[in-house]
């Protein structure tokens, strides 16, 4: 399940990913925290604000998925699992 700049479906696409264990990758771009107040930063009450707060949030969905730094600028972390 591919996504490139997801935007307000970037935890709708992880999320059935992870419970149906298919495999993905998401390139997140926009963090929306105006749109996403509830988002936390894992172990902390400091809600998403940042990319780096999202992707940290994401990777914090499940202990499989795996952060890739792409040659281009701008936006360049790929999120992925294969659940293995």
């Amino acid at each position: 399940m591919p996504a490139l700049h997801p935007d307000e479906a970037t935890d709708n696409i992880v999320d059935v990913a992870v419970q149906k264990r298919t495999p993905f990758m998401i390139i997140p771009c926009c963090v929306f925290s105006r749109l996403f107040p509830d988002r936390r930063i894992p172990n902390s009450s400091q809600p998403v604000c940042t990319y780096d707060d999202l992707i940290h949030y994401l990777m914090a969905k499940d202990n499989t998925i795996k952060k890739t730094s792409l040659s281009f600028d701008g936006a360049n972390v790929a999120l992925w699992s294969i659940f293995e």
